[in-house]
């Protein structure tokens, strides 16, 4: 004998299984905005033209290519630079020089557009 379904019950095999984005994980929020911008606070990017108070957008991203401007976390403290190496080492290079990066270090976003300072 075949049993029936009452209208409130719904099979587990029936419609399609809610989808989410590509890659969302449960329980993890999407960055707003606020959290992809970074404010350049000296003179790191004098030679671009970039003075203090230039704000730079950045997508999340976990690897970088040699040459790209980055963020990368160390700590609780967020670093801007370009990619690279020195002396085998991973390291950030500004106008002001390089930084090694530790084993903790993790690239964050890469940059993908500037934004001038505002005027006050």
């Amino acid at each position: 004998m075949r049993s029936s379904r009452g209208e409130g019950q719904l099979s587990l095999w029936d419609g399609e299984p809610p989808r989410t984005a590509r890659g969302a994980r449960p329980g993890r929020r999407a960055p707003d905005a606020a959290d992809r911008t970074v404010v350049v606070s000296g003179g790191e990017f004098a030679s671009r033209g970039w003075e203090p108070g230039t704000v730079l957008h950045h997508r999340p991203a976990t690897r970088a290519a040699r040459g790209e401007l980055v963020v990368v976390r160390d700590g609780e403290e967020l670093l801007l630079g370009f990619w690279g190496l020195e002396i085998g080492r991973p390291a950030l290079f500004t106008d002001q020089g390089s930084t090694w990066l530790g084993e903790s270090a993790r690239v964050v976003g890469v940059v993908t557009a500037v934004e001038a300072p505002l005027a006050f």
